[in-house]
């Protein structure tokens, strides 16, 4: 009696038909998990970035009115040089190179009510590197990527030079552990600062009240970000500032970054502590 059986043929055909699905399947797969990645990555960084505007408006609207805002009343103009003056008196930066580009470092926001301390990726990136660069600013001895801590004289800000960050020595400020809001910690998306910047404010004569106005950067720190030309994007690259003969680009870094930026503007209206 003969008896049936597949051709090596038909075995060979259906080994390969079988392939493909197992192949495609686990593309397919790979794929799906990609575009998971990404999409918490997005969401992390819209969460947070929220957060921070949501804090930096409470912060504001209850701070104090002062004339520190604006150049002294009575000069007979107010000049670029009067507004500078003033502007460092609640916010200023520490800046880098990178690749030509002076790039922020880290910086700091007076309310008068509480200061914003903060550092940038290429100092945290430096410091994964195991480089602590000079720009790095500390609260209580840690390097904070964005941390909020009681201030009512605004002595985070000024320095006395009244044009120029000058931070105290070993670049650390001291406060309460208790007192130190952490507003963005390193979690499982790596997200930090990129830019951070103030306006100079506008403050009513007849009210007193404050107008400040600015924005900041933040994204994931992996996947090369680009703030440096017209937009901010993912390279794909390992490395942030990086020439295009660095680093290669990568699906992986490219799917785990995400980058947005955030505009916000806020009146203070508070009593004024100083006076």
């Amino acid at each position: 009696m003969r008896k049936k059986a597949f051709t090596i043929i038909e075995f060979m055909l259906a080994t390969t038909i079988l392939a493909v699905m197992l192949i495609s399947i686990a593309a397919l797969t790979i794929r799906i998990i990609e575009i998971y990645k990404k999409g918490l990555a997005m969401r992390a960084v819209n969460s947070v970035g929220r957060d921070i505007v949501s804090d930096l408006s409470r912060v504001i609207a209850s701070s104090p009115v002062t004339n520190k805002v604006m150049p002294e009343p009575g000069a007979d103009a107010i000049t670029d040089t009067a507004i500078k003056k003033s502007w460092a008196d609640y916010y200023n930066e520490l800046t880098v190179d990178r690749n030509g580009f002076s790039v922020q470092a880290s910086g700091v926001f007076c309310t008068g009510q509480y200061s914003y301390i903060w550092n940038t990726a290429p100092t945290i990136e430096s410091i994964n590197d195991g480089v602590t660069p000079t720009t790095a600013l500390k609260i209580n001895g840690q390097v904070h990527r964005l941390a909020r801590i009681p201030d009512g004289n605004r002595s985070v800000c000024n320095h006395g030079t009244g044009a120029a960050l000058i931070p105290p020595a070993g670049n650390n400020y001291t406060a309460d552990d208790k007192d130190v809001t952490v507003l963005i910690n390193k979690d499982e998306n790596d997200l930090v600062l990129y830019d951070f910047s103030i306006l100079p404010a506008m403050q009513n004569r007849r009210t007193s009240q404050i107008f400040y106005s600015g924005s900041f950067i933040i994204a994931t720190l992996a996947g090369g970000v680009n703030v440096q030309s017209n937009g901010n994007f993912c390279t794909g690259k390992d490395k942030t500032y990086t020439s295009e003969e660095d680093t290669e680009a990568t699906s992986l870094d490219f799917n785990y970054c995400s980058v947005n930026k955030f505009n916000f503007s806020v009146r203070a209206t508070g009593r004024d502590i100083e006076k």
